[in-house]
């Protein structure tokens, strides 16, 4: 992890398998947000709801939204990201449930696919029963892997923005 710079502009940044060249696209990213394979990840600190933290990063440029985790390796980059700037353990991302049919059919608010009982659960699969915890927080303690949990929509955590640099 290093950080890139242009001018006066810093800009944290992973460098990927492909090679670490793309100076333009790592300076698309705001002042103190990620780079990590064409995606920027900006991380705020403000306590807020599930729903006003996913209409915040919507309105932060075209195309963000809560993140969406792909991977474990993009997990652990975001989770290390996250540790710099906060001494708050949970954190909202873009994953919540949409009551259907008497169950929680979860999705990602991107839209990208969500496969349910990914490794991404550390084994565990968010249930699908009716209730109020229906969006999902990464729980990331600093002397552990992070963990996702389901919480109350209404509660207040930071969060992390994601979009394409």
């Amino acid at each position: 992890m290093c950080f890139v710079r242009s001018g006066n502009i810093y800009v944290w940044s992973i460098a990927d398998d492909a090679g670490d060249d793309d100076v333009a696209a790592k300076i698309s990213c705001r002042p103190g947000a990620l780079y990590n394979r064409g995606s920027c990840y900006e991380f705020f600190n403000s306590a807020i709801t599930w729903d006003s933290a996913e209409e915040a990063c919507r309105n932060l440029r075209p195309g963000s939204q809560l993140l969406s985790i792909s991977s474990s390796r993009e997990e652990r980059i975001v989770s290390a990201y996250i540790r710099r700037y906060s001494s708050s353990y949970y954190v909202w991302i873009g994953l919540y449930a949409v009551p259907h049919a008497n169950t929680l059919k979860w999705e990602w608010s991107d839209r990208s696919q969500y496969i349910p009982g990914t490794p991404l659960w550390d084994g565990r699969s968010p249930s699908t029963s009716i209730s109020s915890s229906e969006c999902v927080a990464l729980y990331t303690y600093p002397s552990s892997s992070a963990r996702w949990y389901q919480q109350n929509c209404d509660a207040s955590y930071p969060y992390v923005c994601k979009y394409k640099a």
